[in-house]
């Protein structure tokens, strides 16, 4: 995982689908109790309050899929499948995200929806206030409110099994398992290759494990976290979290199900799971759901050791063999709907002070002043020609500069020294007039003449000090709105 995270400009587009309730309200499958408000929605952990989401070694966060095509975006009858703006931090993997902050922004109607799943995606598209479009306009739609994730940031997806009736340009599985899926009593194992997974059928049961070439490439004893037996996934789901010194990895579900067990080894020793990853150290047990649909997605057999370790050979020569388990971080900036929300945010970002109180004041201007002085003998010698104390008196908020220009020489007054000073001219101004007028943007004549800057001295004594004091100059810096800080 990536310690310092790329900004991007604008909000990410993601799709995802939710349960309708009968009211229009949407639901996900998975944490059911945490409904999608109309608006902007905040992750919350369900396991953790400490958490603020998302957090690398947990599962927290705002769910969506990067692909409008992505086949567990299935249109049945009692789901709607949409479109999200997401932004603050994000945790990107393979085929999705997770956010810190999202919204709806659309609902995709179905070409062959019942009057039923009609009604009820009206009513969820009401509740929420975005359009209900057709299923094939859901991206368009999506991209007025954002942008795609960047291709650096997003792996080609794993070549999914087509389901029965998935219309003819969704993917397919590109790969012939060796044993008959169907035969799901027979004993197979196999590799779902992109996930560095092991997948054994044994018992009625999926087991799941990581790669013995993941697990050695944890680097250390890894943190580990996993889901709650009888959690209900979808094959694709991000199902666990591998954190260790060389990254964060996450772990799909090769198939669809329930999760009958997880290891209960690893809780007391997680170094298991890269001392024995194929063995003892297994992850965990499904009851699959739609076993004859997605059992072509695992490579079964005896060629599944061949074709990994060409899949190793082929991403290592990529520069990175595990690129498309390693979780990145990301960070995005809110959406825009129209031109007013844009407006709305730069008033905001204008109407957020520079100085929070007087210690910043202290802090970013006086630091920036101290190290201006400290770093030019030939400006201290210039500005001591005034040969008096200059004092700004600021509001917004309340606070003192004192300049003592006296003895041939200039330097910054600390607090205490700038209110017991007695001061030549003192100037009274805001904190950001002040900010203004050391950084070259403020104009002191029309300023005096307006009042915004206001002298103890007539005006020619005051434009005569302020002359001289216009050598004193600050590099300009920006104010972070309050969603970014």
């Amino acid at each position: 995982m990536n310690d310092e995270a790329p900004d991007l400009v604008e909000a990410v587009v993601g799709y995802r689908a939710w349960h309708i309730e009968d009211d229009g309200q949407l639901r996900p499958w998975t944490f059911t109790a945490l409904p999608w408000q109309p608006g902007v929605n905040t992750a919350v952990c369900a396991r953790d309050v400490r958490h603020a989401p998302p957090v690398g070694d947990c599962m927290c966060g705002l769910y969506a899929l990067t692909d409008p095509a992505d086949r567990r975006l299935d249109f049945r009858a009692d789901q709607a499948v949409g479109a999200i703006a997401a932004w603050g931090e994000l945790e990107v993997h393979r085929t999705g995200f997770r956010a810190e902050h999202a919204c709806v922004t659309a609902l995709a109607l179905p070409d062959r929806a019942g009057y039923e799943q009609r009604e009820a995606l009206a009513r969820a598209a009401e509740r929420y206030g975005v359009p209900l479009v057709a299923a094939d306009r859901l991206s368009d739609e999506a991209l007025r409110h954002g942008a795609a994730l960047p291709d650096d940031f997003v792996a080609p997806a794993p070549a999914w099994p087509r389901r029965r009736g998935q219309p003819a340009g969704a993917p397919i599985a590109t790969r012939i398992p060796a044993v008959d899926p169907a035969a799901f009593g027979t004993a197979a194992r196999g590799i779902a290759l992109d996930a560095h997974l092991w997948v054994e059928t044994a018992l009625g049961a999926v087991v799941v494990g990581v790669t013995r070439a993941l697990a050695g490439g944890l680097v250390a004893e890894p943190a580990l976290t996993l889901p709650q037996p009888g959690a209900s996934l979808e094959a694709g789901d991000l199902v666990a979290t591998l954190r260790s010194p060389s990254g964060t990895f996450g772990v799909w579900a090769p198939v669809g199900g329930s999760v009958l067990a997880v290891n209960p080894r690893l809780a007391a020793d997680p170094g298991l799971l890269a001392r024995d990853p194929e063995g003892a150290g297994w992850l965990l047990r499904l009851a699959p759901r739609a076993w004859d649909a997605e059992a072509s997605a695992v490579t079964w057999g005896a060629v599944a050791d061949r074709h990994y370790a060409a899949v190793l050979e082929r991403d290592a020569a990529r520069g990175d063999a595990f690129a498309d388990v390693r979780l990145e971080r990301l960070r995005a900036l809110p959406p825009v709907r129209n031109a007013a929300d844009v407006l709305a945010h730069l008033r905001a970002e204008r109407e957020v002070p520079r100085f929070a109180d007087a210690e910043a004041v202290r802090l970013e201007l006086g630091g920036r002043l101290r190290d201006a002085l400290a770093g030019d003998p030939e400006l201290r010698a210039r500005l001591g020609g005034v040969d008096q104390v200059v004092r700004f008196a600021l509001s917004g908020p309340d606070a003192l500069v004192g300049l003592d220009l006296t003895g041939g020489g200039a330097r910054l007054l600390g607090d205490d020294a700038a209110r017991a000073a007695e001061p030549g001219i003192e100037l009274s101004c805001s904190a950001e007039d002040a900010y203004r007028w050391f950084i070259g943007k403020l104009d002191p004549a029309s300023a005096l003449r307006c009042g915004d800057l206001v002298s103890t001295e007539p005006l020619g004594p005051t434009l005569r000090v302020l002359a001289v004091l216009k050598h004193l100059r600050i590099d300009a810096w920006d104010v972070l709105p309050s969603w970014a800080r």
